[in-house]
């Protein structure tokens, strides 16, 4: 489950990364990097979000969860 410690230190781990050049993605997709980057700290890293949310690695409750719906709403013009 996602915690908000974990989710922080995913930001923080992304931010170091933007600020560094370790990474290019564009801004716009920060809440999706934040999504993988914390799903590659699973279990079982690399999951498919699909597979993250039916093993209940994403509550549709949880701050990342939120963030993802928001991002797809975004994306899809919901």
């Amino acid at each position: 489950m996602a915690d908000k410690k974990t989710i922080s230190a995913a930001k923080n781990c992304l931010k170091t990364a933007m600020n560094t050049g370790a990474t290019n993605f564009k801004k716009v997709h920060f809440s999706k990097a934040l999504i993988h980057t914390y799903l590659a700290w699973q279990n079982e890293p690399g999951k498919p979000i699909g597979q993250s949310i039916t093993a209940h690695s994403l509550k549709p409750d949880t701050e990342i969860a939120i963030k993802f719906i928001e991002w797809l709403k975004r994306s899809f013009n919901l």
